[in-house]
């Protein structure tokens, strides 16, 4: 017998295996569940065949492009571009090729579409590239055009695109710089200024898997972040380029609106005001920030979907009921469509003004939809809008991929949507007739619906909440309840007519109602956030937990029937990773100066904090620690003299800072670990942690592991973790300095020590 003649017998052959083993396993099971599991399999079948036969399987394809573009940022060293792209068109052939096949069809289709996501991430990455600034020893003389500028609490912030040419102390001068200084300073956007500047190495992660601060503004196109040493200078005039002349032109009318907005009301209601009409959040109190954060509203504050939805609903209502009143408009003219055309306008006024950000963006997208679905008299709100919505954003911005705000949007607005249509045939059920009757529907749908809302969104956002900020909002869906009607009825509604009235000189009439909205909206913010257990502070989950919810929650959204059941397995073994990841028991910051170390209690005991807030409460933050990096006794493990600082670490020794070069010959014979600027003796027996140690690997994580140490004693070892691995490169990070010379090991002779340095 050939070769072909027995492959067709190994075939048949391991097909009667495997039925026997089917057969003999179904006779061992009781009668009725062998029943059961027969329906279970011929209904999941007939599901999945009608999803297949009704198109919704493309309903995975955004899915799939969104997982392309992760695994393009995961990736350790830049890939080939030119690679990815013949890998698409090879994978777009071979689905033509493939489309008689269902099922190999639709198996190259999803991996083309993960292939375009990863393609889509790399042509973005080439068409940003641009220089990133190396900071020197002393300050730098800028020259530029002040392009954008934000008034925070504690200081200015502006946005500098640099003049072209050279810049005394830099060896690479970027585009765009972006400058820290003291409050009420900033220039006007639009101002030719020099400043004389310290700029900072580039901003990364605080700690092993924290949130990559500079990868954003590296794809913003922001090359340097400093702070200006003095006030800024104003230099010769000079035409302003096209981006900056447009920044003025939209920066004029935010400021115009915030002018009318300021001058009608005052406080913490004006300011919130601005926020929502101008885009602005600068000048929101802190505290008034936190409070919304804590109580589940801090989604008011950023312009989204609710926002988008309620300006583009107002204006659609307005034109339309005011069409209407007019016969011969209403008879002779589609004034339904008038009205779509005109909300989709003022939606992308809105979407300018309000600062154009990722979730703005997202919003406008799925509004330009199902106005368009107007336009068209078809259905635009449905889970395809959503994909279209999501492919559209990340196709321009793949970076939002990874940011916190983008993912908990979509995961809010797909939940919401697949929601809906599941509630859509109670739309078809009989009403009651009389006023009485229709008022108490109208009450009952207006309460459950924001109810449904809150709970809905509060699901499906909460794990990202905390895999991002290790917070949750126990009273959100009390919150909303409370807040939502003030803010659906009298802050957004009356906000856009005043806009609409400002030309007209009666917005005056307007901004009071918004106050008083805002102001009962700040309210319930308060009272909801003191109640007892209100901040939620949790555990942070990993990556993979995250990726199993995601998952399950995709299933859950777009299979229907019995097929939705699959959203069982991932959630389940979500739950099953869902516990925290190993918290580092010593932390060292880039500086070598702010060093934290775990005490008796379990929480983190912190040296110089004030010179790397921002690195400290990012890791108070995902320690679901409330202290802030100025709290008093921050620093109570650590006992210090005018020579340095030294701690007890979890498995015994010490852990030294030194702050003078006398004390390293002690803490090398003293400590484990030493964390110095100045230059450390040849013989010293401590592990030692220098600037230029931690500028090639970022915060150095420490972790303590119980056992036998290396050198056979009982007691544990230290496992130590970089937060930038010396294997990976991408081009928002900074290249890795050259790898110091290896020092001649000590030897006996100290004479002959002394000659070889």
């Amino acid at each position: 017998m050939t070769q072909q003649d027995q492959r067709p017998a190994r075939t048949s052959g391991r097909a009667a295996v495997l039925g026997g083993a089917r057969t003999a396993a179904r006779r061992a099971m009781p009668p009725g569940l062998a029943r059961v599991l027969d329906a279970l399999r011929a209904r999941l079948a007939a599901d999945l065949a009608a999803e297949a036969a009704s198109g919704r399987l493309i309903l995975w394809l955004p899915a799939a492009f969104t997982l392309g573009i992760l695994i393009y940022f995961g990736a350790a060293q830049e890939p080939s571009l030119a690679v990815a792209g013949v890998l698409l068109a090879a994978l777009c052939g071979g689905a033509v090729l493939l489309r008689a096949r269902p099922v190999a069809f639709g198996a190259m289709v999803a991996l083309a579409a993960v292939t375009a996501g990863f393609t889509t991430a790399s042509v973005r990455t080439a068409l940003v590239a641009h220089e990133i600034a190396t900071p020197g020893k002393g300050p730098v003389r800028l020259s530029g055009f002040v392009e954008r500028v934000e008034h925070r609490p504690k200081g200015d912030r502006i946005l500098l695109r640099l003049d072209a040419g050279p810049v005394k102390g830099l060896d690479k001068v970027p585009r765009l710089v972006r400058l820290t200084l003291r409050k009420g300073w900033a220039p006007p956007v639009g101002t030719h200024v020099t400043q004389l500047s310290q700029l900072l190495p580039p901003l990364g992660p605080a700690m092993p898997g924290a949130h990559d601060f500079g990868r954003n503004p590296w794809f913003a196109g922001i090359g340097g972040v400093g702070y200006g040493l003095g006030r800024p200078k104003l230099a010769e005039p000079a035409e302003p380029p096209l981006p900056v002349r447009l920044a003025m032109a939209v920066e004029a009318v935010r400021d115009s609106l915030s002018r009318r907005i300021r001058a009608s009301l005052s406080g913490t209601p004006a300011e919130i005001a601005v926020a929502l009409v101008a885009g602005d959040r600068s000048a929101i109190a802190p505290e008034v920030e936190e409070s919304m954060r804590v109580s589940g509203l801090t989604h008011i504050l950023s312009i989204s979907g609710l926002h988008m939805a309620l300006v583009a609903g107002t204006l659609f209502a307005f034109m339309r009921g005011g069409l209407a009143l007019v016969p011969a408009l209403a008879l002779g003219f589609p004034i339904k469509s008038l009205a779509a055309v005109v909300a989709l306008t003022g939606s992308a006024a809105y979407l300018v003004l309000s600062g154009n950000d990722v979730p703005a963006q997202r919003s406008f997208v799925m509004t330009a939809l199902v106005l368009s679905g107007v336009l068209v008299g078809r259905p635009a709100l449905t889970l395809r809008t959503v994909g279209v919505a999501g492919v559209c954003v990340l196709a321009f911005t793949p970076e939002a991929a990874l940011d916190p705000g983008t993912q908990m949007s979509f995961a809010a607005t797909l939940a919401l949507v697949a929601a809906y249509e599941r509630l859509r045939p109670m739309r078809a059920l009989p009403r009651p007739d009389g006023w009485v009757g229709q008022a108490a529907i109208w009450l009952a749908v207006l309460v459950g619906g924001t109810a449904l809302t809150s709970l809905v969104a509060g699901l499906a956002t909460a794990p990202y909440g905390i895999f991002h900020f290790q917070r949750v909002a126990p009273y959100g869906l009390l919150a909303n309840l409370a807040a939502m009607p003030a803010v659906s009825f009298m802050v957004m509604p009356f906000g856009l007519l005043g806009v609409l009235l400002m030309p007209f000189g009666f917005d005056h009439l307007a901004w009071p109602v918004m106050g008083k909205g805002i102001e009962i909206m700040v309210a319930v913010s308060d009272a909801i956030a003191v109640l007892p257990g209100a901040d939620g502070r949790v555990d942070p989950v990993g990556p993979p937990t995250l990726a199993l919810f995601s998952l399950g929650l995709t299933a859950l959204c777009l299979l229907r029937g019995w097929l939705t059941a699959v959203a069982i397995v991932p959630f389940a073994l979500a739950l099953l990773m869902s516990g925290a990841p190993p918290r580092p028991d010593i932390l060292i910051a880039p500086d070598a100066q702010t060093v934290a170390v775990r005490g008796p209690d379990g929480r983190l005991s912190v040296l110089g904090a004030r010179s790397q807030r921002l690195v400290v409460e990012q890791w108070m933050t995902r320690e679901g620690d409330m202290r802030k990096a100025g709290a008093e006794g921050l620093a109570a493990l650590f006992t210090c003299d005018p020579l340095g600082c030294t701690a007890p670490l979890p498995g015994g020794g010490t852990i030294a800072v030194s702050r003078r070069a006398e004390s390293l010959e002690a803490d090398c014979l003293e400590s484990r670990i030493v964390v110095t600027r100045d230059v450390p003796p040849r013989r010293c027996p401590a592990q030692v942690v220098t600037p230029e140690t931690l500028q090639r690997t970022g915060t150095l994580a420490y972790h303590f592991r119980k056992g036998i140490s290396s050198e056979g004693a009982s007691g544990g070892n230290w496992q130590i973790e970089p937060t930038r691995k010396p294997n990976v490169q991408r081009p928002w990070m900074p290249p890795l300095p050259p790898e110091p010379a290896p020092q001649r090991p000590a030897t006996d002779d100290p004479e002959a020590d002394a000659a070889s340095e």
